[in-house]
């Protein structure tokens, strides 16, 4: 608390997760990155009635703010034969390992000036919704996202200190503006 921010924790009973919905302040919605305000009132309906992506949004209960949103797909992912036996699971007979993926990621400027926390809240939620997918039949591994470094470079920083590692395996040198990264949601 030195930065004077409230933890999340100390507002979390004000806040609930909801689907996507217009009936929440989505037009209001602000963090500081157009691509991802756009995202949300332009494509975020569309890619949920396609069934492309399912956005979740961090709601605050007194004003029907929204403090945060993802978005998660499913994905898989190839690792090496060393990460694989690093996570235990290098007996299995397929490459492709299954993922849940974060395609966007978005705290409201205003809660992040006030709070702490929010961002690695949403990651914990995430968790949350991997493991129920498990319980309802769904398998999934890792959690993987990529970055958006040319938005923010503090992003790896953010990832790593959650638990991320890097998937070495889709750095791509040319594109510099994201960086892959996985998150093994049995191991921690």
């Amino acid at each position: 608390m030195g930065s004077g921010k409230l933890q999340i924790s100390d507002f979390q009973e004000n806040l609930h997760l909801a689907r996507f919905s217009t009936a929440y302040r989505i037009d209001s919605f602000s963090c500081g990155i157009e691509e991802y305000d756009t995202f949300l009132t332009e494509f975020a309906q569309d890619y949920e009635s396609r069934m492309i992506s399912a956005t979740h949004l961090l709601v605050n209960r007194s004003n029907a703010d929204i403090v945060a949103y993802m978005t998660l797909l499913m994905a898989s992912i190839t690792i090496s034969e060393d990460e694989k036996e690093h996570a235990e699971i290098g007996d299995i007979l397929f490459n492709s390992i299954p993922s849940m993926k974060i395609g966007k990621l978005a705290v409201s400027l205003d809660y992040r000036k006030q709070y702490s926390g929010i961002g690695s809240l949403m990651i914990q939620i995430a968790r949350g919704i991997a493991n129920d997918a498990f319980s309802g039949g769904v398998a999934t591994r890792f959690i993987v996202i990529d970055a958006d470094i040319g938005s923010n470079p503090e992003l790896v920083t953010f990832y790593s200190k959650n638990g991320f590692k890097r998937n070495e395996r889709y750095s791509n040198k040319k594109n510099k503006r994201t960086l892959s990264m996985r998150l093994d949601i049995l191991m921690d």
